[in-house]
């Protein structure tokens, strides 16, 4: 009986975004489609970075708990089948052919729902070159946002119900409104007034339309929301 793991993972966003789910529909499919029995090491929203591209940083994909052991299961021969995405999915940078020697160890086959290129040569340059753009991408995110934070200013994507304000420094209440609905912010207040009254997540999200984990976001953040308004 074959066996394959269907491997999930993007960079950037949160757990419910459109790509994600559709990274777990068809990455499934394929899984399915080659094997009789199909695990899953959904990551959801992970950096692909490793050791050789962030020595100084705890978040990396190589150490994660549940990549660690499909590594391991992998050195086992434990799947005929690896399943993502594409190459990209599974690191972005060279822990990649780490997972790749594991998975010859135990004679398992990667395979992709978007094909990597077949010349050997030509993947192997452009993921060095995808490599070395994004550190430069990254060292050069990381000088802005020390020079922002010099300066006092909010930085990364707003909170829910918050914008930037023109000058692009701090966030501003998002008050803007289609067709007559409440403003993203009012939702925000309206989470927080129901959450004080003891109204359950899932209640929350009912009557609001918010998601039940960008609510418990909120709430954990109500004292910036408080500070923008004299309303709750």
């Amino acid at each position: 009986m074959s066996r394959a793991v269907a491997f999930y993972r993007k960079s950037q966003g949160t757990e419910d975004d459109v790509s994600l789910q559709l990274q777990r529909d068809r990455v499934g499919d394929l899984a399915t489609d080659l094997a009789d029995e199909v695990e899953e090491v959904d990551l959801g929203v992970h950096t692909g970075f490793s050791i050789h591209m962030r020595p100084d940083s705890k978040e990396r994909i190589d150490t994660n708990e549940d990549v660690l052991a499909l590594l391991e299961r992998l050195r086992a021969g434990e799947y005929d089948y690896l399943c993502a995405w594409d190459d990209t999915r599974l690191a972005r940078d060279q822990f990649f052919w780490e997972l790749k020697r594991a998975a010859l160890l135990g004679g398992c086959e990667l395979a992709f729902v978007e094909e990597p290129p077949e010349d050997s040569l030509t993947f192997r340059v452009q993921r060095a070159v995808e490599s070395d753009v994004k550190r430069r991408e990254i060292e050069k995110s990381r000088a802005a946002m020390a020079e922002r934070q010099e300066q006092g200013h909010d930085q990364g994507r707003p909170p829910y119900g918050l914008t930037y304000d023109d000058a692009g420094e701090r966030w501003v209440p998002d008050r803007e409104t289609e067709n007559g609905e409440v403003s993203d912010f009012q939702q925000a207040l309206d989470v927080i007034k129901h959450r004080r009254d003891s109204v359950s997540w899932r209640n929350i999200a009912e009557r609001t339309g918010v998601h039940k984990d960008t609510a418990r976001n909120i709430w954990d953040r109500r004292e910036r929301y408080l500070q923008e308004t004299n309303e709750v």
